[in-house]
């Protein structure tokens, strides 16, 4: 008896698809079910083999448990069907490996009977039990013998980007099952992990023009560069390590720039272990460095997170996270009035570009880019970009002809995009990164809105106006032409870039800064 449904034909496949984008977009929410088995989408996406509509509804925190009709969960078919680097996720964000469908059968039963012997591997490591029998009789011992029919078909490749983008819009603030929590992470010792936890988390991408290398490149002197998984507990606690420890730096009481409340607010809600895995996760590619540091151990030497669509913004201010530049307008509700004034607006605390303009077209947007503590003054930060560069952008490879060696996404777009705070922008232009002309964001000050007193190095209390003359406006703009030519310059917003630095009540708030592939 073969004990799931048989993998069904493409268009039927692309026609549930379709349905799982309804139900996501009508209800907006991530509790929805399919047709026929009543299955979850996350039960369906690993059934299907839709690996980053998988890896994003686990990032989103669905319930990784969560059975069908016939008591199918996640785990069981990603043992039927031989998904091992789902199965791998999922037991690392608390699938369990024990649960038994309809019939009997357990992820063990399942993985032998299909011949998947690394799933088979990895649940016998997990402690599964090896004695669990089925209705039937059908056990580990002897589990009989039912392999797997592949049935190959087209992709919509737009339609799955539609899903994806549609489960970050319906994210609900759950991460099911994880022990991943808001605190703010200091901790030096969780950027070691264990190899085989590293690579179990490095993702595949089922479109990839090299599906058979490895999900990660080998590099020199032990290191390897990969995109994760940031659902990995493992994972996002040794990524959430290496930017809370970082963000210290940026204090006032350390020398840096931000108040401490600040920080730690940022610390305990966008880069805790439970931010990394869930707040900016979803939308984007999680890049890591790292360095083997023993016979199955590596350390984290940096990561930097970029946008997987070239859509993607990942913060547009505090309240505003994982938008889409296209759909900004109708995103975000610039008529809101201040809580503590109803009668203002408290958009009106900012002035931004304009915004059909506020990210430049197909870059992608990049965040969370950090090279360990321990590891500075070794040109990591570089090296990781020219690697990302010669690896992974596709323009950048075509043009060179460089094949693909590994098995995961390439990126599109032109190059990368960031916003950052002032004293970020010259650390960026010495990797390579150029401004923006003209996208400058400042902060407005009102009766209503007072912003803190700046001080300088020597703890002096200074003006906005002398806040920004610090940070080189205006005389930036007034003794310089761009470095690089770019179409994506706002060039003609520089003259009110001008008078806003020279304003008493506007303080410079961000840079934008660019980095070309080609």
């Amino acid at each position: 008896m073969i004990p799931m449904q048989v993998h069904q034909k493409a268009p039927a496949t692309v026609n549930k698809l379709r349905e799982l984008l309804n139900k996501l977009q009508s209800g907006k929410t991530l509790d929805v079910r399919l047709e026929e088995r009543n299955d979850t989408p996350l039960t369906w996406a690993v059934s299907e083999g839709y690996h980053d509509i998988a890896v994003t509804l686990i990032e989103a925190g669905v319930d990784v448990n969560a059975q069908n009709v016939d008591g199918n969960t996640a785990l069981l078919r990603a043992a039927c069907e031989g998904r091992a680097e789902l199965a791998s996720v999922l037991l690392r964000v608390g699938a369990k490996p024990d649960l038994q469908n309809a019939d009997g059968y357990s992820a063990l039963v399942l993985a032998k009977r299909r011949g998947n012997r690394e799933i088979v591997d990895m649940l016998l490591a997990c402690g599964a039990d090896r004695s669990l029998r089925t209705s039937a009789g059908v056990s580990f011992e002897e589990p009989g013998v039912s392999p797997k029919v592949s049935i190959e078909g087209p992709r919509d490749a737009r339609l799955e980007l539609d899903v994806i983008e549609t489960i970050a819009q319906c994210r609900d603030g759950r991460i099911a099952g994880r022990v991943l929590d808001k605190y703010i992470n200091l901790e030096a010792a969780d950027r070691f992990v264990s190899t085989r936890g590293l690579r179990d988390a490095y993702v595949r991408h089922e479109a990839s023009q090299s599906p058979e290398a490895p999900n990660y490149v080998s590099l020199d002197d032990g290191m390897e560069l990969g995109i994760v998984s940031s659902a990995v507990p493992e994972i996002a606690r040794a990524v959430s390590s290496m930017l809370c420890r970082s963000l210290e730096d940026a204090r006032i009481d350390r020398g840096g720039h931000l108040p401490p409340q600040v920080v730690q607010r940022v610390q305990r809600e966008i880069i805790s272990p439970y931010g990394v895995a869930h707040i900016w996760g979803i939308t984007g590619h999680r890049f890591v460095l790292s360095r083997s540091v023993g016979p199955d151990r590596s350390e984290l030497l940096g990561t930097i997170l970029v946008g997987r669509s070239k859509d993607t913004i990942f913060f547009f201010t505090g309240r505003y996270n994982n938008l889409r530049h296209s759909t900004l307008r109708k995103t975000v509700d610039f008529e809101q009035p201040n809580a503590d004034r109803p009668r203002e607006r408290w958009f009106d605390r900012f002035a931004f570009p304009e915004i059909d303009c506020f990210k430049p077209r197909a870059y992608h947007h990049i965040a969370n880019f950090v090279v360990s503590k321990e590891q500075r003054g070794q040109s990591l930060s570089r090296f990781m970009l020219a690697k990302i560069l010669e690896k992974y952008s596709r323009d950048h490879m075509v043009a060179r002809g460089v094949r693909v060696e590994h098995s995961q996404h390439l990126l599109c777009g032109r190059g990368f995009w960031q916003i950052g705070d002032p004293p970020w922008l010259k650390r960026m232009e010495r990797l390579g990164f150029y401004l923006r002309w003209g996208a400058e964001s400042f902060f407005i000050e009102h009766d209503w809105a007072p912003l803190p007193e700046m001080r300088n190095s020597a703890g002096e209390v200074i003006s906005n106006v002398d806040y920004n003359r610090s940070y080189g406006l205006p005389d930036r703009y007034l003794a310089s032409k761009p470095i690089v030519a770019s179409d994506e310059h706002l060039v003609e917003r520089v003259a009110e870039v001008v008078r806003l630095s020279q304003v008493p009540t506007a303080k410079l708030q961000y840079f934008q800064a660019m980095f070309d592939f080609t």
